[in-house]
């Protein structure tokens, strides 16, 4: 298919969509969407069948329902494609252990040989018995020779085996750990990475910093151009702030239009500045719709800056750097707040 059919296939599947999702009052996530292009484009038959029965009862599709259908029509296939490549793993390795046994049994058995060649040998050995044991010893060693070749081949293959079960691995970590539209890391890998942070920062008692980062009236963005130009937003956003981050700090998207910056080794004054910097550029850079440079206004963000203490958890960072977003939108938005390790008040 053509990149032009293609894009053709993915509106008509758009147009189709979201009308089904506005009906039955579905909220436009990145996750719902994803399970409901799958529907209307009948790439899963399964969960054509599911949401087709659910229709047909009338059941309504609550925020729990729309949760349990990615879950099980997303999270748990990958889950099946990982338990999969663990059992192509297993079985690659057996293969490799059994030709390694059996290659050791066979040099073994050769060196048994040749160990009873050399007492032959050291006796009073004739002419006849000494050609005879020679044509012997070469026999053997062409054995093992071809041996060593079967074997070599066999391991050849199963090593090209693990080559594809690895790359299979990393597609289906990468797509565990990706937020589809941003092509950021997401929640997930956040809060893995948050927590690998704080014991790095723990053991060393290093600095470590919390951004969240919220896109001021997103809502309008959806309200006024559609939910096609309010994904752009989101992705531009995700790209600019990759930009301004550098080195160890780590962007996820950390749900609907906010995201996180983890700054490793980062004072909280470090950290308020690299909110500001994020700030100024949206605050000033304007939006354009990259097809037809149609103008699309303005856009700021908030942010909400803490700074990690000895022996706190995930959980107590990220809401004292809720807190400091939560007076940043409070305080007329477009503004970076910081949280005061001191006496927790915002300033």
């Amino acid at each position: 298919m053509d990149n032009k059919s293609l894009t053709e296939q993915v509106h008509r599947y758009l147009r189709l969509a979201l009308p089904l999702m506005s009906r039955q009052h579905i909220p436009i996530t990145p996750k719902n969407y994803w399970v409901w292009y799958t529907y209307v484009a009948g790439a899963d038959g399964e969960l054509s069948r599911t949401i087709d029965a659910m229709l047909k009862k009338g059941e309504e599709f609550s925020e729990e329902k729309n949760e349990a259908l990615y879950r099980q029509f997303c999270e748990e296939k990958h889950g099946g494609e990982l338990r999969q490549i663990r059992e192509a793993l297993q079985e690659a390795l057996r293969t490799i252990l059994e030709e390694v046994q059996v290659l050791t049994g066979q040099t073994e058995e050769y060196e048994s040989f040749v160990s009873r060649s050399v007492d032959t040998l050291s006796e009073d050995a004739s002419a006849e018995e000494i050609k005879s044991l020679l044509g012997k010893i070469v026999d053997k060693a062409k054995t093992l020779e071809s041996f060593g070749r079967t074997v070599r081949h066999k391991l050849k293959e199963t090593t090209e085996a693990l080559e594809e079960l690895k790359k299979d691995f990393e597609q289906v970590k990468t797509e565990a750990y990706e937020d589809f539209l941003t092509r950021t890391p997401n929640r997930k890998a956040f809060n893995d990475k948050l927590a690998l942070c704080i014991d790095e920062a723990s053991s060393g008692n290093q600095d470590l910093s919390l951004l969240l980062i919220d896109i001021d009236d997103f809502k309008r963005f959806n309200d006024k151009f559609g939910h096609l130009i309010g994904d752009e937003v989101l992705k531009f956003t995700a790209r600019q702030i990759r930009e301004i981050v550098k080195g160890r700090d780590f962007l996820a998207r950390f749900g609907g239009e906010e995201f996180a910056v983890i700054l490793p080794q980062t004072p909280l004054a470090g950290a308020a500045a690299v909110g500001e910097n994020i700030r100024s550029f949206f605050a000033a850079a304007p939006l354009k719709v990259a097809t037809t440079a149609k103008d699309l206004g303005t856009m700021t963000v908030s942010v909400g800056a803490a700074h990690y203490r000895q022996g706190e958890s995930s959980e107590e960072l990220l809401q004292r750097s809720d807190r400091a977003l939560y007076a940043a939108k409070n305080g007329g938005k477009n503004s970076v707040v910081t949280l005061s390790d001191a006496n927790d008040r915002c300033g």
